[in-house]
């Protein structure tokens, strides 16, 4: 038996569509569904939520270099470029050469969104536990996470 025949074997779920049992499609499905929310959340700050979880790892980390926050990030290269020049047109950071390197600084401006991104956060995480429970979203995140970090060999 293949794995989508097993987990509609076992889900015993009526109400599903015929690819509910797909990983591919239910995973995409919760994406859209948790990206919404992220949206809606942090777009009260003016921010993206990826533009705001890049600002708060530089407000975190000043100096962080654009490698070091696409391993942290889980992003590509060009993508990190991609927010880090979106954030500087914002003027929430600054890149600096130090030889070589790149690095990366928040502005004061930037500093000062963090309370506003930490109350995103915030609302994000009650509106998830108000709809499949805190102990579910606690489980679901690291069981996804960990699924992530297998599939790309990041374990």
């Amino acid at each position: 038996m293949d794995v989508v025949s097993e987990c509609k074997a076992g889900s015993g779920e009526k109400n599903g569509t015929r690819f509910s049992a797909c990983l591919l499609f239910s995973a995409n499905a919760l994406a859209r569904a948790i990206t919404a929310i992220g949206d809606e959340e942090f777009g009260r700050v003016g921010l993206s939520y990826s533009h705001a979880y890049l600002l708060s790892e530089v407000i975190s980390q000043p100096g962080i270099t654009p490698s070091a926050l696409s391993d942290t990030l889980y992003l590509t290269p060009s993508t990190i470029t991609r927010l880090v020049e979106k954030l500087e047109q914002k003027q929430l950071v600054r890149r600096e050469s130090e030889g070589k390197k790149t690095l990366i600084l928040p502005t004061p401006a930037g500093e000062a969104l963090q309370v506003d991104i930490n109350d995103a956060w915030n609302r994000v995480g009650q509106r998830y536990a108000a709809a499949i429970g805190e102990t579910n979203v606690c489980q679901l995140t690291k069981q996804v996470f960990q699924a992530a970090k297998s599939l790309t060999g990041d374990e």
